[in-house]
């Protein structure tokens, strides 16, 4: 498919192609160079986290040392509500 590029520099993305993929106004796209060639892919950044019957739950991907990362969270919360005795 071909397009045209207009005197300022814009291109304009065929009505098919944006449906095709979701692209509306406003829609962030990402564009890269590689060698002679130009990538315009969409920017679609979902978040992980996703309604389930009512529950917030985290569909993506745990990254690092998960048991760690829990570990250190658990211990700073209870730190927080519940502080040392002093002596």
């Amino acid at each position: 498919m071909k397009t045209t590029i207009d005197r300022f520099g814009r291109l304009v993305l065929p009505k098919q192609i944006r449906d095709r993929i979701g692209l509306k106004p406003g829609s962030e796209i990402i564009i890269e160079e590689l060698g002679s060639e130009i990538i315009i892919r969409h920017s679609e950044q979902k978040t992980p986290l996703q309604y389930e019957d009512g529950i917030l739950v985290f569909a993506g991907a745990a990254v690092g040392d998960l048991t760690e990362s829990i570990r250190k969270h658990r211990e700073e919360h209870l730190t927080k509500f519940m502080p040392v005795k002093r002596r």
